[in-house]
């Protein structure tokens, strides 16, 4: 349940540059989010990655402490997003970066990543009731 398994981690190359072609994005400082959804999709999961840019954190040790913060926010949290992709028989695929120069205390990650995952669940409930009003 509270696990992050690898296939909820997305990691074919094809799909993240799939993700950042065609996938709508929006800022909820201090992250970036970049998100595509699959209609009817034959596994209907969430799949996540979760970047730290260098060009923002440039020691390796800072980018890591934000990745794992990212990582166990959303591992906490994915539950409600999960379960609404699995209703409805959609895929979702997200990218999550930190856009910051200072690294963020968990506590603010966790309301963020929260937000964010709401905002996604809101967004995605809007476009399958405008493509059911649409094919109606």
């Amino acid at each position: 349940m509270y696990k992050f398994k690898k296939q909820e981690r997305l990691c074919s190359i094809i799909e993240v540059r799939e993700l950042f072609v065609c996938g709508e994005n929006f800022l909820n400082y201090p992250f970036s989010v970049r998100y595509k959804i699959e209609e009817k999709s034959i596994f209907p999961q969430v799949q996540v990655v979760i970047v730290s840019p260098k060009r923002y954190q440039k020691l390796a040790v800072n980018r890591n402490r934000v990745k794992r913060l990212i990582r166990e926010s959303y591992r906490l949290n994915k539950e409600e997003i999960t379960k609404f992709a699995e209703e409805n028989n959609i895929g979702i695929k997200i990218s999550i970066s930190l856009v910051s120069q200072n690294i963020p205390d968990y506590k603010s990650v966790n309301t963020k990543i929260q937000k964010i995952l709401s905002n996604i669940i809101h967004k995605t409930r809007e476009i399958i009731e405008n493509n059911n009003q649409s094919n109606k």
